[in-house]
């Protein structure tokens, strides 16, 4: 198989849908989805020069858990592209910076979940890609 066969760029790029899942019994949770950018998209590769800059201009010592666990929040914040089926007691929530933030920092099983599916490359790869992956060497030639 090619390599360029397996592309998490694109896919990334793309992003793909999270189907979230209830914390205590993993069910799915029908309509609710969050699609997130790739781990190597371009916002992501954004948010880890970020980072980086930060940690020159302040020195490892001015990052302290709270301040790792603040650029995390914002990497989250960043990388979801849409979503749909996300409901608060008033009804359903735009997708915005400002109501991505609060939802993930108000329901941190969300935020969990987010992290999981948008650190697995697996979750961005194009169908053709996974279909290809998932042939047997007879079927490819």
């Amino acid at each position: 198989m090619k390599l360029t066969d397996i592309d998490t760029i694109a896919g990334s790029d793309t992003g793909a849908k999270l189907e979230l899942r209830h914390p205590a019994t993993g069910e799915k949770l029908e309509g609710s989805w969050i699609k997130l950018a790739g781990p190597d998209s371009k916002i992501a590769k954004q948010r880890r020069a970020e980072i980086r800059r930060k940690m020159r201009r302040t020195g490892r010592q001015g990052l302290d858990f709270d301040a790792l666990e603040a650029e995390a929040a914002e990497t989250r914040v960043a990388v979801t592209l849409s979503w749909g089926g996300i409901e608060l007691e008033n009804g359903a929530v735009k997708c915005t910076a400002d109501n991505v933030r609060k939802v993930y920092e108000d329901f941190p099983w969300i935020a969990e979940q987010v992290d999981e599916f948008q650190g697995d490359r697996a979750n961005f790869i194009g169908s053709s890609s996974k279909s290809a992956a998932s042939m047997s060497d007879s079927e490819l030639g």
